[in-house]
This record gives structure tokens, C-alpha cells and sequence, in this order.
């Protein structure tokens, strides 16, 4: 067909044609219409009932009549003229809901985004003017209500500010729930959530959700416990609530950082509790040792362990704290049931010592009290009964008993009075008694008996008799005088213990017979010459025993020279000889010992050591509670000390064994640009961003083509989506640096040089009496330490790896002063021990000499016993003081006569 035709016959279809185009245009864009008003829209509305977020589901949703509202992003005031000129939406998507907010404002969401609209529908008066959200007050919601939250709901509530419409493609309860759950945003409704869609769509949303809440609500109470704490009032309910929130966020999400911190939080809190309860505990603990008030202590303890427990039943240290309290609670609570019944019995004293460990929480345990104030009653009458009956025994113990219970001004003063009547009593019946026995002695011519029973009375009974003493007094001189005479002829000189006791009791009657006649010469000569036969005698024994051998005899020659000053104080040639002995009595009648120590190490640098022992050791000696009297090796002495501590250095070394080794590492010599991976991949996606663009562009260029209002609206959006996503893109490009700044490093060497340090000190003693033989020893007293030592050198200040110079080379001398300190500590507490242990054989020894016949060896001993032992009444200190008396007639110094 030629051209011309081909031409021509386009040109007669063109009018069908067009026609044709026309008509298809029409009805794709036609399309829209169709469905917003052939397709009922199906939503969910959510808003505030009664009790909290509701919803209903409803269908045929219109606002205002129309499924389509108008857009007023940007417009602040609405009137008649521009209200028309406002761009329609239709309720379809991406249209995915519509809400108003607090202020009122409609807000349509399309996609991420929020816009202002206003409902359709709408005719303004005249001059009327409208902010957007006066606008949205006027919107009227219709449709049908399919189903609701709250039962009964048949209407559409109305759209006020807070209301949110989501529009679904068909009813799902389960959404509902899920939106009204999260409009509450309660932790009570994403658990009612929960319990009824346990596996859902939204489960795990609804999860995370409400493990977020929990953990706020956790820290919340955590916070308010502490601030609670600081101002001295722990409110524990909110430790509890945080611990429950805690543990219900990590069963609902066991992997959850936030959760793991707060239940961390909690048991740090509950560990400090638990210290509280330790210190109270110890302080209750304490005041019962110590007898003083501190019940209160126990009942905190008890409180917060309740407290502690109520948080967290299965607390560790709650629940050991927990027995420890109850031990403490059964035990006084025993007590208390124990006194209680023996006050029922009549028991009181039982009573009483059943709560005696208790009695300082009177004041603080009314029970303790009860029990107290009963047996003090009954103990107070009780004395007031025997004091009305004269029974002064009786009434002192039962005001004894009662002031031990409580030690009241009335009781106490009414057992001074008991007392003084019991002693008034015994007082006249003991003088009654020595009067009988005075007269009986009188009546067979015994004077100096009959007046020596009345006038040794003790000074409250002789005042009862000093009328018969008075009576003896003459009879008494001349007997007594008579008797010292007679004495003093039969036993003078003195030539044995007979004749030293005869005289002793001459000078005794001479003394007192001067004593009541002061006048009478004749009295006081014989009784000097009484006491110069004893002082001679004294001293002549004294030079005896001083003469013996080595010291052996020194210590019963001091106490004879004690005896002759006893008679004639002012003795020059008893002055000359303690004088001229004392250093030998010093060593010989004292716990001397002399210390030498010695090395047997062949360090010379371990000379010195042994001195230092030495030196320790006496140091220590001293300290004791023993009179103990040391003697170092360099001081002189007369003769020997007693005893001898001989100590020996063993080992006294430092072992130091190195060893050696080269390491590999690496060190920065510099930098180079590499290309950064994050950039490039951020790069193609602002890169993939632009094409979308680029395509969203040429639909909007082609939609403006056809001059189609919707399409191009459609086309502005796609367009305008697409921009932002690319502009963000290039945001987030633009903070990427492009290239990464890469560390060259080189290897290297560095050693590492281990040093095994160890060091060993060990030392051994033995103790020898003045005869060479060893009574006591430890042959070996042995410390040692270990310890390793890593020196880092040669270490390059850019290494890469984290490899640093570290540590020193040790010091031999000060790691061996260190053991030194330790070995010197033990040696002297075994020291120390040991020589504790000499007065027992010492006095062993005393035994052993007289049982062998050696009576001045063992007297020697005892008198060296009694010096070397405290003051104090005990059986073997009397034991001693016996044995001089009966053997040598010794009165010890300090002793009754």
C-alpha cells in the first residue's frame, strides 16, 4: 500500500481511536473511586473507656458521610475560601490509620509519615475562621459496630482528641487487643495480652514490651528503696517490687541485659542487708558476752531477716542468716519458758539461773523482767521473815539472793543490816565462848593461856572482853616474864631448832609484856638480849650456807639474814653480807638464764643474724609473766645462771634461680589509607537511592504528561519518599569517612627474664639447767617462702600487642628479712612457751632433792620456785612455804607469822 494511503487511513481512525484512549483513561482513574465507595473500609478504634484503653471493631467506616478527609499540612487557619482549596484523601492505603492528638489535631499516617487533615463534608459560615483542630471537632464517625472490648458497646464512641482509628483489611481480635494493650501501655494489660495470645503475631513484640515496662518499674522501686535508705526509712515493698519485676522481665526474656543488671542491682542490695544482720547479730552477740543491754539487736536482726527473706525467699544468705537468728531465738526463748515455769513451781532460784544468761535485757524483755521481779519479791520477804525471827544466817543469804537478782538501794541496805546483826551475833557468841575457856584456864593457875584466848580475839569481839583482859593484864606480865625467863635459861645457846624455837617464844612473851608495861627496864633489856641470841644466830647460820659452793647455799642464807634483821634492823655486818652476795644471790635465787646463740650456716653474711636472735629472745623474755632474769653471753657473771638457752642458726639462705626468655611481638612504624568496606557499602545504597528517584521522577514527568491530579499527587509522594530516603542516605555517607587509617607494624624481640626466688631460715634451741642436762627444746624451727618474680625488658614503648615493661628484680636480702621476721616470731613464742614450763620442773626438782634426802638442795629449790613464780595464794606456793617452815622454822616474807 503506498504511503499516501497508509496516511490517510490513520487519519480517518484518529477520531475512533481517540475515543478509545479517552475511555480507558477515564476508567483507571477511575479505579480509586470505585473502591473507596464499592469497598467498606474495616477499622479498629481505640479510646478511653471506663476502666482504661478500649477499642471496637467496626465496618463501613465514614467520616462525616465520606470515606475521604482533607489535607491541611502547613494551614493553621481554615475558613471558607480555603477549605475547598484543601486536597482531598481518600481513606485507602498506604493510608494505615487516623488519630487526633491531644490538642485535638486530626493526624493521618501514610507510611512513616504524619499530616494534618481535616473531615470532609464541612460548610463554614460566611466570616468564620477555624484552627484545624476546631475543625476536627466537627468529624462524625459512622459505621457498624462489630465487636468491642467492653460487652454491650453498639456505637461508635465519638472521635474525640486521643482517639485512634487503624484501618485492617478485616476484623482481628487479636490486633485489637495487641493496639488496645499498646495504647494502655500497662504492665497489667500486656500481661491480660499475654495470657490470652501466649503465640501470636505480636507476641514477641508484646514481649519486649512489657519486659520494658517491668524493668522501668523495677528500677523505679529500686530507686525509691535506696532513696527510702538514705533518709533511715527502707521501705522493702519496693525492693520486693523490684526484684519481682526483675524476675518476671527474665522469664519473659531470659536473655536481657537490662533485666540480668536490675536482679544484679537487687541481690547487691540484699547483700548489704545481710551485712546489717551480721553486725547486729555480732552485737547482740557481744552485749550477751559482755552483760550489757543490746536485746534489741537480736529482735532488728530477726526483723530484717524476715525483711530480706520477703524479697527473695531463696536468698543464700538470707536463709543461713535466718538459722543463725533462730538458734539465737530458740535459746532465749527457752530460757524464758524454763524460768516461767519454775516461778510456777515455786523454784526461784532454779528460775533465776535459768535466764542468767539473759538477765542485762530486763529492761528491754518484759518477760526476763517478771521472772526477776518475782524472785526478788520472794527472796525480800523471805529475809524480812528470818530478820523478824532473828535468824541472821538464814537473812543474810536470802538478802544475798535477792540483791544478786536486782541489787536495789532497799535490799542492799537491808543486807548491811542482816550482816551487821549476823556479825554482832557471832561476835558476842565467840566472846561469850573465850571467856569460858579464860576462866577455865584462870581456875587451873594457866594465866598466860587464860589472858592470850581473850586479848587474840579479833578487835570486834575484844572490845566485848576488854574488861577481863584488862583484869589479866598484871597477871599476864609477871606470868609471862616468868615463862621468857625460864625459856631462856633452858634454851640459851641456841644449839638446834628446839632451842631457836624456845627462844622465838621468850622474845614473843618479852615483847608483849612490854608492850603492856613500857616502864618496866627490866622487861625491854631481856627482851634485846632475846632478840641478840636470835639475830646472832641468824646470821651465823646465814655465813654457814654462804660459804657453800658456787652459790648453792645463797638462797636459805637470804632468808635466814631477813630473820636476823627481823630482830635487830640496823645490823652493819647484815648490810656487809647482802651486800657483798647480792650479785651471786641475784643469779642463783632468780629464773636467770643466759641466751647464747650461734650460727652454723657457713654464710658470713649470716654472722650478725645470731645476735639478732640473741637479742630477740631477751627482748621477749621480758615480756613475760614470769620474773625472769637474762643473762646475755658477753655480760660477766660470779657464777653460772641457772639455767642455759643455747640456740643454733641452722640454714639462712636465699636460693635464686633466673631463667631466661626472647619473645616475639610487634611495634607500630607507621600508617597507610585503606578503603573503609562500611563506606562503599553505604555508598551503593545512596547510589541505589538516586536510581529510585531517578524512576520515581520519570512516573511523576509522565503523570504531569496527562495532566492527571491524582496520579501526580501519587507520583509527588513516590517522588518525594524517595528523596528523603536518598538525602538521608547521603547524611549518613557523608559522617562515613571514606578511607581508614591502617597500622604497619614490624616484629620484634623482648625478654622476659623469671626469677624463682626462694628462702629458708631454720633455727633450733635447747634449754639446760646449771648440771648441763636438757629439760626442754625444739630442735628445729623451719620457715620458707616462695615467690616468683617475671621481669618484662627490652619492651618497645609502640608496642601493638599490649606488651609493657613490668616488674623489678627482687631484693635477696629483703625477701630473707621478710622469713627472718616470721622464723624470729615462732622462735620466741617457743621460747616463750618453754620457759613458761621451768617452774613446774623447778618445783618437780624440789620434790625429787627432798625425797633423796638433799633437804637443803631442795630447800634451795622451792625458794627458787617461790621467786620465780607470781605472788599469789596457790597449792604448790604454799606447798613451798610449808616445807621452809617445817624444816628450817622460815617464815617467807609477806607471810603470816
Amino acid at each position: 500500500m503506498p504511503r499516501r494511503w497508509k496516511f490517510n487511513a490513520v487519519l480517518c481512525l484518529w477520531p475512533f481511536l481517540t475515543r478509545i484512549c479517552l475511555t480507558l483513561l477515564l476508567t483507571f482513574s477511575a479505579v480509586p473511586s470505585a473502591y473507596s465507595k464499592d469497598v467498606p473500609i474495616t477499622a479498629i478504634e481505640l479510646y478511653d473507656g471506663p476502666n482504661g484503653a478500649a477499642f471496637v471493631q467496626l465496618s463501613g467506616l465514614l467520616i462525616n458521610g465520606k470515606a475521604e478527609v482533607r489535607g491541611c499540612t502547613g494551614v493553621t487557619q481554615i475558613n471558607k475560601s480555603n477549605y475547598g482549596k484543601l486536597p482531598k484523601i481518600t481513606l485507602v492505603p498506604p493510608v494505615t490509620s487516623i488519630e487526633r492528638d491531644e490538642k485535638g489535631t486530626m493526624l493521618l499516617i501514610r507510611g512513616s509519615e504524619s499530616e494534618c487533615v481535616v473531615p470532609t463534608n464541612l460548610k463554614f459560615e460566611k466570616d468564620e475562621t477555624l484552627t484545624p483542630a476546631q475543625v476536627a471537632d466537627r468529624a462524625a464517625l459512622s459505621g457498624q459496630v462489630l465487636s468491642s472490648s467492653i460487652q454491650g458497646v453498639t456505637t461508635l464512641p465519638a472521635f474525640k482528641p486521643t482517639v485512634k482509628i487503624v484501618f485492617v483489611q478485616a476484623p482481628d481480635t487479636e490486633l485489637a487487643e495487641y493496639l488496645r494493650a499498646n495504647r494502655a501501655h500497662s504492665i497489667a494489660q500486656w500481661q491480660d495480652y499475654l495470657s490470652r495470645y501466649p503465640k501470636a503475631p505480636h507476641t514477641d513484640t508484646s514481649k519486649e514490651n512489657l519486659a520494658a515496662l517491668l524493668i522501668k518499674d523495677g528500677n523505679d522501686g529500686l530507686a525509691a528503696y535506696r532513696n527510702s535508705v538514705a533518709s533511715n526509712t527502707p521501705a522493702y515493698a519496693q525492693l520486693r517490687t523490684a526484684f519481682l519485676r526483675a524476675d518476671q522481665a527474665h522469664e519473659l526474656l531470659p536473655v536481657n541485659d537490662d533485666a540480668s543488671k536490675l536482679r544484679e542491682a537487687v541481690h547487691a542490695e540484699l547483700v548489704l542487708i545481710a551485712g546489717k544482720i551480721r553486725a547486729e547479730l555480732e552485737a547482740y552477740r557481744q552485749a550477751l558476752a559482755n552483760h550489757t543491754t543490746g536485746y534489741s539487736h537480736l529482735a532488728t536482726s530477726r526483723e530484717l531477716t524476715e525483711q530480706v527473706l520477703g524479697v527473695d525467699p531463696h536468698f543464700d544468705q538470707g536463709l543461713t542468716l535466718v538459722n543463725s537468728v533462730a538458734t539465737e531465738t530458740n535459746r532465749v526463748e527457752a530460757a524464758l519458758r524454763s524460768g516461767e515455769s519454775n516461778i510456777a513451781a515455786n523454784h526461784y532460784d532454779e528460775a533465776v539461773a535459768a535466764v542468767s544468761d539473759f538477765r542485762s535485757f530486763a529492761d528491754e524483755e518484759p518477760r526476763i523482767s517478771a521472772i526477776l521481779d518475782k524472785a526478788y519479791n520472794y527472796r525480800v520477804e523471805q529475809g524480812q521473815a528470818d530478820t523478824a525471827a532473828q535468824k541472821w544466817n538464814e537473812a543474810v543469804q536470802d538478802y544475798q539472793r535477792a540483791v544478786s537478782v536486782k541489787p536495789t538501794s532497799a535490799a542492799t541496805t537491808a543486807l548491811k543490816q542482816a550482816q551487821a546483826s549476823l556479825q554482832s551475833s557471832n561476835d558476842r557468841s565467840a566472846a561469850d565462848n573465850a571467856l569460858q575457856q579464860s576462866n577455865a584456864f584462870e581456875q587451873d593457875k594457866k594465866i598466860i593461856e587464860a589472858y592470850e584466848v581473850v586479848a587474840d580475839l579479833p578487835d570486834s569481839q575484844r572490845t566485848l572482853v576488854k574488861d577481863r583482859v584488862a583484869a589479866l593484864e598484871p597477871a599476864y606480865v609477871k606470868a609471862a616474864s616468868d615463862e621468857a625467863k625460864r625459856l631462856m635459861d633452858a634454851h640459851n645457846p641456841i644449839q638446834g631448832r628446839a632451842d631457836e624455837i624456845g627462844v622465838q617464844q621468850a622474845y614473843t612473851y618479852l615483847q608483849r609484856a612490854c608492850n603492856l608495861d613500857p616502864e618496866n627496864q627490866n622487861l625491854k633489856l631481856r627482851r634485846d638480849l632475846a632478840s641478840q641470841t636470835l639475830s646472832d644466830y641468824y646470821v651465823a647460820r646465814a655465813k654457814i650456807y654462804l660459804e657453800k659452793p658456787l652459790g648453792s647455799g645463797v638462797g636459805i642464807a637470804w632468808l635466814y639474814l631477813q630473820q636476823a634483821q627481823r630482830y635487830q634492823p640496823n645490823r652493819d655486818d647484815i648490810r656487809d653480807e647482802r651486800t657483798k652476795y647480792s650479785t651471786v644471790h641475784n643469779i642463783r635465787s632468780t629464773l636467770s638464764i643466759k641466751v647464747v646463740f650461734r650460727d652454723q650456716t657457713s654464710r658470713r653474711e649470716s654472722s650478725g643474724f645470731a645476735d639478732q636472735l640473741s637479742d630477740a629472745i631477751a627482748t621477749g623474755l621480758e615480756t613475760t609473766a614470769l620474773p625472769v632474769r637474762i643473762i646475755r653471753a658477753a655480760d660477766p657473771t660470779p657464777i653460772d645462771p641457772n639455767f642455759q638457752l643455747i640456740g643454733d642458726v641452722l640454714e639462712h639462705r636465699p636460693i635464686a634461680k633466673p631463667s631466661i626468655e626472647s619473645l616475639d611481638s610487634e611495634y607500630l612504624v607507621g600508617t597507610r589509607d585503606i578503603p573503609n568496606e562500611e563506606w562503599n557499602r553505604a555508598n551503593r545504597e545512596y547510589e541505589a537511592a538516586n536510581q529510585e528517584v531517578q524512576k520515581a521522577q520519570k512516573l511523576l514527568d509522565a503523570a504531569n504528561l496527562h495532566n492527571k491530579k491524582k496520579e501526580i499527587t501519587a507520583a509527588k509522594q513516590a517522588v518525594d519518599d524517595a528523596q528523603k530516603n536518598a538525602d538521608a542516605l547521603g547524611r549518613q555517607l557523608d559522617s562515613i569517612p571514606k578511607t581508614k587509617m591502617f597500622d604497619v607494624a614490624k616484629p620484634y624481640t623482648y625478654t622476659k627474664r623469671t626469677i624463682d626466688l626462694s628462702a629458708v631460715v631454720e633455727l633450733g634451741f635447747r634449754i639446760t639447767d646449771a648440771s648441763g642436762t636438757v629439760i626442754a627444746s625444739n630442735p628445729s624451727i623451719r620457715k620458707q617462702s616462695e615467690k616468683q618474680f617475671i621481669v618484662l625488658e627490652n619492651v618497645k614503648p609502640e608496642d601493638t600487642k599490649g606488651v609493657k615493661p613490668t616488674g623489678t628484680l627482687p631484693d635477696e636480702n629483703q625477701f630473707l628479712g621478710d622469713v627472718e621476721i616470721e622464723a624470729r616470731s615462732d622462735l620466741i613464742k617457743e621460747v616463750k612457751e618453754k620457759v613458761q614450763t621451768l617452774p613446774s620442773k623447778i618445783l618437780a626438782q624440789a620434790r625429787k632433792r627432798f625425797t633423796d634426802g638433799d633437804t637443803d638442795g631442795s630447800a634451795e629449790a622451792y625458794i627458787l620456785y617461790l621467786n620465780s613464780t607470781p605472788d599469789a595464794q596457790t597449792p604448790e606456793r604454799e606447798e613451798a612455804k610449808k616445807f621452809l617452815h617445817d624444816q628450817f622454822n622460815m617464815v617467807w616474807p609477806g607471810s603470816a607469822a
